[in-house]
C-alpha cells in the first residue's frame, strides 16, 4: 500500500505540472499578453484624461449600465416566477418546456437579433412606440430572452433542495403566500439568485451581437463601441481605455457572483416538499401554470417560429428559395457573401475550437480540483477571468497584442478558432470540475483496498464519471463556438466568413432577398446549436449551475 501511494502522488503531482505549464502557455499566449496590451494602450494620462472627460464616454457607459440593469432585473423577476412553477408542480410536457426555456441560453446572439428582427417585420412594428429594431426596448427584450435562462437554471438547480418544512410550518402558522415566499423561502435563495443575476448583468454588460443588430449606431454600450473605434476608426488608445473600464467592471461582478456560489449550501430535500402543492389555492395553481406555459411559448417560442416563417416568405410565397441560394450560390451578387464556405468554416472551427477546449478544459480541472487549496482557488480565479471577458476584448487583445515579428498570427486562419476557444475553456473546466468533486472518495479507497493500481482505479472508476461531464463540456464549448461573434468580428478574414459574420454582412445589405437569406442562415445557426443542446440535455444532471 505505501508504495501504491507514493506512485499515485508521483502521478498526482506530474500531472499536475504538466497540467500547469500547458494552461499557463496558452493563456498567457492567448489571453494575458493580448488583454495586457489593450492595458498597456490605454493607461496614457492623456488618452484617459480625453476620454473621461468626454460627455459621449459618460453618455455610452450610462446607457451600458442602466439597460443592463434593467434587463438583468426583469430576467431575474422572470426567472424566479418560471423556476417556481418547474420547481413545485408536475404537468404534462414540463420537461419540453424545460428544454425550451434553457435553450435561448446558448443560441448565438445573431441568432436572437436575427429572431427579433424577424418579429419586428412580421408584426410591422416599424415606426411603432414597440419597434423592437433601432430601440431600447428591442435591446432589453432579447437580453430578457436570453438571460432568463441563466436564472431559470441556477435559482432552478437549488429550489428543490431547500428546507420545505419550514415553508408548511409558516403557512401552518397562518401565513399566506406571499409571506411564506418574502419571510422563508427568498432567504435560503438568495445566494443562487444573487450568483444569478452577477451572471447574467455580465453577459448583458458585455453583450455585442444584440446591441449592434438591434440597437444600430444610435445606442452604443462599451462593447460596440471598443469594436468601433478598433475597426473603423482605428483610434487604438481610446479603444483601450474603454476595454479597461469595462474590463474593470467585468472583474467586480465576477467578484460578486465567485462570493454568491461559495455561499450557497442548499439543504438536503425532505419528505415534506412532496406535498408542498397542497398549500396553494387550485385556481392560483391553474393561473401559475397557465402564465408560465403562455409565457414560455410565447415569448421564447415565437420569435423562432417567426424567423423560420420569414426564411421561407419569398416574394411568390412561401419556399425554399433563400435556403437554395445559400447552398448553391448561383447568383453573383450573393455569392460574394460565400455562404457556403461561412458555414463550412462555422462547423470546422467550431469543431476545432471544440477540442482545444476540452483539452485545456481537462487539465484546467485537475488544477480546479488539487488538494492544495492554494492551488485550486488560484486556478479557478485564473480561469474565472477569462470566463467573463467579452470577445471583443479578447479580440481586439489578439488584433494589437500579437503582431510581433517572432509571433504575428492575426492573419492565420486558426486563430479565430483559438480565440473562439478562449471562452470555452471556462465552462469545461467548471463542468469537469464539479463532477470530479462530487466524486464519492470511498469508491476509491475501496478500489486501492482491494489491490487496485492508479491505472485500474482511474480507467473504472474516474473516467466513466469525467467521460460523461467532458461530453457536456465539450457540446457546450462547441454551441458557445458555432455562434460567436465578439472575437470572431474582429479576426474573421472577409474571405474566410463564418455565419454569424454572413448574417451581419447580409443584414447589411438593403433589400427582400438578402433579408431572406439573413433568416435562412440564421435559422441553419440556429438548428446546429439546437442540435447541439439536445445533446447537452442527455447529459442529465451533469450540466448543473455551474452555468
Amino acid at each position: 500500500m505505501p508504495n501504491v501511494n507514493a506512485t499515485v502522488k508521483k502521478i498526482s503531482a506530474l500531472t499536475t505540472v504538466i497540467a500547469f505549464l500547458i494552461v499557463s502557455a496558452f493563456y498567457t499566449v492567448f489571453y494575458f499578453y493580448p488583454v495586457g496590451k489593450v492595458l498597456n494602450y490605454g493607461t496614457g494620462f492623456s488618452t484617459v484624461s480625453r476620454v473621461f472627460n468626454s460627455s459621449a464616454t459618460w453618455k455610452v457607459i450610462w446607457f451600458t449600465t442602466w439597460q443592463a440593469i434593467v434587463s438583468t432585473f426583469i430576467s431575474v423577476i422572470v426567472g424566479i416566477c418560471i423556476a417556481n412553477v418547474f420547481t413545485k408542480f408536475e404537468f404534462r410536457g414540463k420537461q419540453v418546456l424545460k428544454a425550451l426555456a434553457i435553450i435561448p441560453f446558448v443560441m448565438p446572439t445573431v441568432v436572437v437579433a436575427t429572431a427579433f428582427i424577424s418579429v419586428n417585420d412580421f408584426l410591422h412594428l416599424n415606426g411603432t412606440p414597440f419597434s423592437l429594431q433601432g430601440s431600447t426596448l428591442g435591446i432589453i427584450v432579447a437580453h430578457v430572452f436570453f438571460n432568463t435562462a441563466i436564472v431559470i437554471r441556477t435559482v432552478g438547480s437549488i429550489w428543490p433542495q431547500i428546507d420545505f418544512e419550514s415553508e408548511m410550518a409558516a403557512r401552518t402558522l397562518g401565513a399566506n403566500s406571499c409571506t411564506t415566499f418574502f419571510r422563508v423561502t427568498l432567504p435560503q435563495l438568495k445566494t443562487s439568485i444573487f450568483a444569478s443575476a452577477s451572471l447574467a448583468f455580465l453577459f448583458t454588460f458585455t453583450s455585442f451581437g444584440v446591441i449592434l443588430l438591434l440597437g444600430g449606431l444610435e445606442k452604443a454600450t462599451l462593447e460596440t463601441e471598443i469594436w468601433r473605434y478598433a475597426t473603423q476608426r482605428t483610434d487604438f488608445e481610446t479603444a483601450a481605455t474603454l476595454g479597461i473600464i469595462q474590463l474593470v467592471i467585468i472583474i467586480i461582478m465576477l467578484a460578486v457572483n465567485t462570493r454568491s456560489r461559495s455561499l450557497i449550501t442548499p439543504a438536503k430535500k425532505s419528505a415534506a416538499a412532496y406535498n408542498r402543492s397542497n398549500y396553494t389555492n387550485p385556481r392560483l395553481i391553474r393561473l401559475r401554470l397557465t402564465s408560465c406555459i403562455v409565457f414560455i411559448t410565447g415569448f421564447l417560442g415565437l420569435p423562432f417560429a417567426i424567423l423560420i416563417e420569414r426564411s421561407l416568405s419569398a416574394s411568390n410565397g412561401y419556399s425554399f428559395q433563400y435556403y437554395k441560394q445559400i447552398f448553391l450560390e448561383s447568383s453573383e451578387r450573393f455569392s460574394i457573401f460565400g455562404t457556403r464556405r461561412a458555414i463550412f468554416n462555422s462547423l470546422l472551427w467550431a469543431s476545432l475550437a471544440m477540442v482545444i477546449a476540452t483539452i485545456l478544459g481537462l487539465l484546467a480541472a485537475v488544477l480546479m480540483t488539487h488538494k492544495s487549496k492554494k492551488i485550486s482557488r488560484s486556478s479557478d480565479i485564473f480561469l474565472l477571468l477569462p470566463l467573463g471577458t467579452s470577445g471583443v476584448l479578447i479580440g481586439f487583445g489578439i488584433i494589437v497584442g500579437l503582431n510581433t515579428s517572432i509571433l504575428d498570427v492575426r492573419s492565420e486562419w486558426w486563430i479565430v478558432p483559438v480565440a473562439q476557444s478562449i471562452l470555452g475553456v471556462g465552462f469545461v473546466s467548471r463542468i469537469v470540475s464539479t463532477a470530479i468533486t462530487n466524486q464519492d472518495p470511498e469508491l476509491k479507497q475501496a478500489a486501492q483496498t482491494l489491490g487496485a493500481g492508479p491505472a485500474k482505479v482511474w480507467w473504472h472508476i474516474d473516467m466513466p464519471i469525467v467521460s460523461r461531464s467532458l461530453v457536456a463540456g465539450a457540446t457546450f464549448a462547441f454551441a458557445i463556438a458555432i455562434g460567436e461573434f465578439g472575437a470572431t468580428a474582429f479576426l474573421a478574414r472577409p474571405q474566410r466568413p463564418t455565419i454569424p459574420t454572413a448574417v451581419f454582412n447580409l443584414l447589411g445589405r438593403p433589400g427582400a432577398a438578402t433579408f431572406g437569406q439573413a433568416m435562412a442562415l440564421s435559422v441553419i445557426l440556429a438548428l446546429i446549436t439546437a442540435t447541439a443542446v439536445s445533446l447537452l440535455e442527455r447529459t442529465g444532471q451533469v450540466v448543473g449551475n455551474e452555468i
